[in-house]
């Protein structure tokens, strides 16, 4: 089968496409056709050693890609919540499972659930890591109950976006901080209640605080914002890295908390964003389609920086 693979770190240009051997799924796994992927951030820290030294124990060739959506083809002995031709998605753990990106691809039953069905399949691969990483932040690490006030820093890409729709939900009034060249999109599009153009004004120099601070483009810090949290605010960021560790670990010593969102993958999870879905309380929001020849290029653009929303990379 045909997989987007990597042998050493590097930028898109390490990127190539090779045949590898068809997996086979274990008892406990599915064997899913993709249909087609999405590119993450996280999906270039992999391949640029970002996750080292834990990466180092993974061999190359490594297969890049985290989102995706398919259809199973083969299930493992064991498996009894999924069946061969459902269409599903989820998210693969690129510290974990192999990557997304290829033809065929196995992962456990308990980290997919069955695609929206009413959106495109090929669509769908724009959901999870936002959607999830969204939900984990602002339901389990960050509580929001109704008239909680909620900032939102970097609310244009794929998880901002998500942001934006999951805290709207939770009943939250929302402030999104982004571009004066995205403004007005974003307001129209998911309705905040106020909205900051960084390029303007840097929100951490207003007198206005916050329930949460939800920093998705991760370069703020916990010294930087805790002044605009209010008595008891929690500030969650994207980044896991030393210098928020520590942040986390000085919080405790303080009402005002300092919290790593992990993006992970869990069917329920997964289920409690397919109804949203198909409910109509949110959407993917996807910038560009790329075809499967056309992965260094969508790479690329996704080092920009400056992705509205997603970007989605076909596979078969």
């Amino acid at each position: 089968m045909k997989a987007i693979i990597y042998n050493r770190y590097g930028g898109p240009e390490v990127l190539e496409s090779q045949e590898i051997p068809d997996p086979k799924p274990k008892s406990h796994e599915v064997l899913i056709k993709v249909e087609s992927i999405s590119l993450n951030p996280v999906d270039a820290k992999a391949r640029q050693g970002g996750f080292k030294p834990i990466s180092n124990l993974l061999r190359f060739p490594r297969t890049t890609g985290t989102d995706f959506s398919g259809a199973i083809t083969e299930i493992g002995k064991n498996v009894s919540g999924f069946k061969v031709g459902d269409s599903v998605y989820g998210w693969s753990n690129p510290l974990v499972n192999n990557g997304s990106a290829s033809e065929m691809l196995t992962i456990s039953e308990k980290s997919i659930a069955l695609a929206p069905n009413n959106i495109n399949l090929a669509d769908v691969p724009a959901l999870p890591c936002g959607a999830l990483t969204s939900l984990i932040a602002l339901r389990d690490l960050a509580p929001i109950r109704d008239g909680h006030k909620i900032l939102i820093n970097g609310s244009s890409g794929g998880t901002g976006t998500m942001a934006l729709q999951v805290a709207k939900i939770f009943g939250g009034e929302v402030t999104a901080v982004t571009s004066s060249r995205n403004s007005e999109r974003v307001m129209n599009d998911f309705k905040p209640d106020h909205i900051i153009d960084y390029t303007k004004n840097n929100f951490i120099e207003s007198n206005n605080t916050y329930d949460v601070i939800f920093d998705v483009q991760g370069n703020k810090s916990f010294n930087e914002v805790e002044k605009c949290l209010t008595a008891n605010g929690i500030y969650i960021t994207t980044q896991p890295n030393i210098y928020n560790t520590i942040d986390f670990a000085k919080s405790f010593l303080s009402r005002k908390k300092s919290k790593i969102v992990i993006c992970r993958s869990k069917t329920s999870d997964l289920n409690h964003i397919r109804i949203w879905v198909e409910e109509g309380k949110i959407r993917p929001v996807i910038e560009k389609v790329y075809e499967f020849d056309q992965f260094k290029e969508a790479y690329e653009h996704l080092t920009t920086g400056r992705v509205k929303g997603k970007l989605i990379l076909k596979i078969n």
